[in-house]
């Protein structure tokens, strides 16, 4: 899902980096940054999500709220398991 620059028309969005806090919390904490992070565009920097096509921002709301969904439900499936083999 590439995205002009809303700012400057020239180049293509990015996200931002995932934290070394989301790195280090496993694949929840990854989906978790991945669904907090930013665009930005080489050369305006960041830009707020406000400023994207109406389009674009459902379509990353979308991404984000599935993201966050998988993570509850990997968080659920270890619990149930690990809560299973204690048992």
């Amino acid at each position: 899902m590439q995205q002009m620059c809303p700012r400057c028309h020239e180049q293509y969005v990015i996200k931002s980096g995932i934290s070394n806090a989301g790195r280090y919390a496993g694949l929840v904490g990854v989906l978790v940054a991945n669904s907090t992070a930013s665009y930005q565009c080489p050369n305006c920097g960041k830009i707020p999500m406000s400023e994207f096509p109406d389009e674009f921002q459902s379509d990353v709301k979308k991404k984000r709220t599935l993201s966050v969904i998988g993570a509850v439900a990997i968080l659920v499936l270890v619990v149930a398991f690990f809560g299973w083999r204690v048992m």
